[in-house]
């Protein structure tokens, strides 16, 4: 069962809002419903901090938490597109083992495939 429920933004943040959700091909009732569903998703610690980064309008420092996780993000894609692969025995048994290489390059292919079909 969903629920309405609305908030008041300032208009630099609606401006921006509608910029992300044309950007993404998104309404902004669906952009604002995401948001809400992983900013409820964090420890409480993390949600006041990107909200006191926020209010200093700390750019600098919101840049660089962006970039430590995407690239958080990066390595849990990878290992579970290795985990999966690994799991389709596409390698064959041990006596046809590939390389770590190999598992490592599959994945990224996998990875890869999977962000240009988003």
């Amino acid at each position: 069962m969903s629920s309405t429920v609305s908030a008041n933004v300032d208009g630099k943040t609606a401006t921006k809002l509608k910029m992300m959700a044309s950007m993404e091909n998104r309404s902004v009732s669906n952009a604002v419903s995401s948001a809400i569903t992983v900013f409820v998703g964090l420890p409480k610690g993390v949600r006041d901090f990107l909200l006191e980064l926020n209010a200093q309008n700390d750019q600098e420092t919101i840049i660089r938490l962006g970039r430590e996780m995407m690239a958080a993000v990066a390595r849990v894609r990878l290992e579970k597109a290795t985990n999966d692969l690994a799991a389709e025995h596409r390698f064959g048994g041990r006596e046809h083992a590939g390389s770590e290489i190999d598992l490592l390059e599959e994945a990224t292919a996998l990875s890869r495939a999977a962000a240009r079909r988003k």
